[in-house]
């Protein structure tokens, strides 16, 4: 979605005074879209289609989730309404909102629970039935809720360069407010985004945009001094970046099966396309292995509301299957002794312990606790109604 609005900004030159009410307003519509479709069909009885539609949902969202006060949503509305489709058009729109601004407190939802959780949430109810039966009715509420809410943002603090003080002192004076990480001193978190992305921490790369749970996978490899990493599915780089700040100077690989990615990967490292199923190099070359895997992204919702609408039922089994295989493939070349970090950000079963636990049937590996927090041994699983954060799994273990 984040590519799609920049897409849009870029083509039609929007003022950067409204680009974040125009974001505010578009990812939440695609976060509530189940709830508005809901509302839709309630207050009409034929279905509404094309700009008219997008017209309703937008102001539909913006009466029932935004303080502007209804009354200048739907002038606007039914103003824009008229000048692009006619005065027919603009009375219906019209006739929609007033309507929903009478009768929103009486619309009642279904009496079956994950029916009611789906539409008030605004959540598919294959998700909330999952979550359900795994966390029970009122954590599964705690959850969707806290899905909903307007995400947080992290940075990650290159701290071989700059010190935290100094980073939350230039942030300050750009009227950013900045608080500690949990988990990491590399980390903090910011309430906005956009003047980071003009400062002169960010264009001189003395902070990148990362979250912390991002960040932890990385600190998990513990690379030593001239270690050959790889990173297996490296994306945009952003764990590449992080290897390379270690001071402790390994050698990193990046490979990714999508050239276009791989050209915003820093210059000095070593970037290689090729496949993880297929992997291009010599047996028992690395060692270690960072495999941020492919996967159903539930974890990220709260950033990514589109999640949502585009993930089905069988993914997250389509998923775990490929993450298996893909463990599999890049076994070969870590060498004996070598280090493997394995994550996903989901927080299901079948993407993480479950393909864990296959895994370890299948090849002889030696669980390590990746970090000095968390309950379980070989592995680090945050939930996000428990941490706070991104739904994220990072397990690390050795070759035997």
């Amino acid at each position: 979605m984040d590519e799609a609005v920049n897409t849009c900004f870029s083509a039609r030159k929007v003022p950067e005074a409204i680009k974040g009410l125009v974001y505010q307003i578009a990812s939440g519509v695609v976060r509530q879209k189940i709830y508005l479709d809901w509302v839709l069909e309630k207050l009409i009885d034929r279905e509404a289609k094309g700009d008219t539609r997008h017209l309703l949902l937008i102001s539909l969202y913006q009466i029932a989730f935004m303080k502007k006060a209804h009354y200048h949503v739907v002038k606007e509305a039914v103003e824009f309404a008229k000048k692009q489709k006619g005065a027919k058009v603009a009375n219906f729109v019209n006739a929609v909102l007033r309507r929903f601004v009478r009768e929103r407190e009486q619309m009642t939802y279904p009496e079956d629970p994950v029916c009611r959780l789906s539409i008030s949430h605004s959540f598919p109810e294959w998700i909330v039935e999952r979550w359900r039966n795994r966390f029970g009715g009122k954590e599964t509420e705690r959850l969707l809720t806290l899905l909903n809410e307007p995400p947080s943002f992290a940075v990650r603090i290159n701290l071989e360069r700059i010190s935290k003080e100094d980073v939350i002192r230039e942030l300050k004076a750009q009227g950013i407010k900045p608080s500690p990480g949990k988990l990491l001193d590399s980390a903090l978190r910011v309430d906005k985004l956009g003047p980071v992305l003009v400062s002169r921490l960010f264009e001189e790369k003395l902070v990148s945009i990362q979250d912390e749970t991002s960040q932890l996978v990385t600190s998990a490899a513990e690379p030593g001094k001239d270690d050959l990493v790889l990173d297996a599915c490296a994306g945009l780089g952003t764990k590449t970046g992080q290897l390379m700040e270690s001071s402790a100077g390994p050698v990193i690989v990046a490979m990714d099966n999508d050239i276009r990615r791989l050209r915003l990967i820093p210059k000095k490292a070593n970037v290689v396309a090729g496949d993880a199923l297929r992997v291009p190099f010599r047996k028992g070359l690395f060692d270690i292995i960072v495999a941020d895997a492919p996967c159903s992204s539930l974890g990220i919702i709260r950033k990514h509301p589109e999640i949502k609408c585009r993930r089905k039922k069988e993914d997250v089994i389509r998923f775990g299957n490929y993450q298996l295989d893909l463990l599999k493939s890049l076994w070969d070349n870590l060498r004996q002794g070598g280090r493997m970090v394995y994550s996903v950000c989901s927080f299901e079963p079948e993407e993480t312990v479950e393909v864990l636990t296959r895994f370890g049937k299948e090849r002889e590996i030696i669980l390590e606790r990746p970090f000095s927090f968390g309950a379980n041994e070989g592995y680090y699983l945050s939930l996000p109604q428990e941490t706070g954060m991104d739904g994220f799994f990072i397990a690390r273990f050795r070759k035997a």
